[in-house]
């Protein structure tokens, strides 16, 4: 999965730098104290078409990048190319299928997101 940022293709990378710096993002803050959790708040805001959640989710995911989106003002273009293009609900729909063939992230996703699962049920 790619993203288009300065006419530049951006591989999109869900590994655990990724799922780490989206329970930062996403994630609750109360008297001074992060409780993370915000990885358990992506799929439902990404469900949701929720452009914050789907900025931070780009900015995590193309963090390992040179010619990754970092300001504000970059990943606002980076959203409003996506939301023209393809629709900010259909990207996150993708996201969520991405997620739903990885492992780690897996159980993260609705149900009808696992690939893995719909696999090995197909086969029995």
């Amino acid at each position: 999965m790619e993203i288009k940022h300065n006419g530049k293709e951006i591989e999109l990378s869900f590994g655990f730098k990724f799922m780490n710096d989206i329970d930062k993002k996403l994630g609750m803050e109360m008297e001074q104290m992060s409780i993370g959790q915000g990885i358990q708040m992506l799929a439902p805001n990404l469900q949701d078409g929720n452009p914050v959640a789907v900025g931070h989710t780009i900015l995590a995911a193309t963090s390992h990048s040179k010619k990754a989106p970092k300001s504000d003002e970059e990943i606002s273009a980076v959203l409003d190319e996506i939301a023209e293009e393809q629709g900010l609900d259909e990207f996150s729909e993708e996201v969520l299928k991405e997620l739903g063939k990885r492992p780690m992230t897996r159980n993260l996703v609705p149900e009808e997101y696992r690939q893995a699962k719909k696999a090995a049920a197909a086969k029995k």
